[in-house]
Formats: structure tokens, C-alpha cells, sequence
């Protein structure tokens, strides 16, 4: 694709998708997504952030294990979705599957300690980059814009 078709695609779809929500969202959550890999990759982490929501539940359920079903409902994804990321996680060491004690039928899913590492150092490098980027707005923009998102959320999620 040339250079000015490019930058005539770019403006037409500027034009239409900058303008709803859903798009404009979606295209800051990739773009922060996007920093958090590469600063990540920069650290020398093979993960992705988008792995993180399946570590972070196992993270913040503490010693209580989690079957792979609970962790499905928690984060509202599909059970095959979660066992695919499990697999690639427990592959790259940051979690165990063990049998459930009482149904050998159920895996249970522990967190490693590489994987405590991996969500400790994530956890910091989230945290600097929102940092980096909400100083750039003024105090009443940040509330604006968290309260905003977050109302967003909550009428989405009715």
C-alpha cells in the first residue's frame, strides 16, 4: 500500500471508529497492552499481558488452588480458552496443574514461584506505565477519565 492510500485509510477510519467508544477503548487498551509487552520482553519475560488475567486470579486467590473452571467463571471466558493458557503457562513454568485430592477429574492450578516473580515484576511495570502516562493528565482529568471508565464498565456489565 502507498504512502497517501495509507494515510487516506488511516483518515476514514479515523473519522468513523474514532468516534465510538467501543473502538476508541479497544485501540488504547492494544496500545497499552503493546508498551507492557515490549517493556516485559525488554526485561527478558517470554509472556504475554494478555496472559496475565488467568495468573492474576491464581495470584490473588493466595493459598486457596483454583480449579481451571473457577478460574473460567471468574474472568467469563470459555473453560478451553483457559486450559490452552494454562498449558502455555504450566509449559514456561509460572504454573502447576495438580489433581483435585477429592475429583481426579478436576485440575487445580498453583502458582510457581517463577510465576510470583513474573506477576510481581508485571505488576510494577503496569504500574509504571500507567504512571507515565496518567501524569500526563491533570488531576481532574484523571478522575473524569476513571469515573467515566468505570462507568462504562458498570453499564456494560448489566
Amino acid at each position: 500500500m502507498t504512502v497517501i492510500k495509507e494515510r487516506e485509510l488511516q483518515t476514514r477510519f479515523a473519522e468513523r471508529m474514532g468516534t465510538q467508544a467501543i473502538f476508541v477503548i479497544s485501540h488504547v487498551g492494544h496500545l497499552m497492552a503493546r508498551r507492557a509487552n515490549r517493556e516485559l520482553a525488554r526485561l527478558g519475560f517470554t509472556i504475554q499481558i494478555e496472559q496475565f488475567p488467568v495468573l492474576f486470579v491464581v495470584y490473588f486467590a493466595g493459598e486457596e488452588l483454583l480449579s481451571q473452571q473457577e478460574i473460567a467463571n471468574f474472568l467469563q471466558k470459555d473453560k478451553s480458552g483457559i486450559q490452552r493458557s494454562v498449558r502455555t503457562l504450566e509449559r514456561d513454568g509460572y504454573l502447576r496443574v495438580v489433581p483435585d485430592s477429592d475429583d481426579r477429574r478436576k485440575n487445580m492450578i498453583r502458582l510457581t514461584p517463577a510465576g510470583k516473580m513474573v506477576i510481581e515484576q508485571a505488576l510494577k511495570t503496569t504500574e509504571t506505565i500507567d504512571h507515565e502516562v496518567m501524569s500526563q493528565l491533570t488531576a481532574d482529568e484523571r478522575d473524569s477519565f476513571l469515573k467515566t471508565v468505570m462507568k462504562i464498565a458498570t453499564l456494560l456489565e448489566k
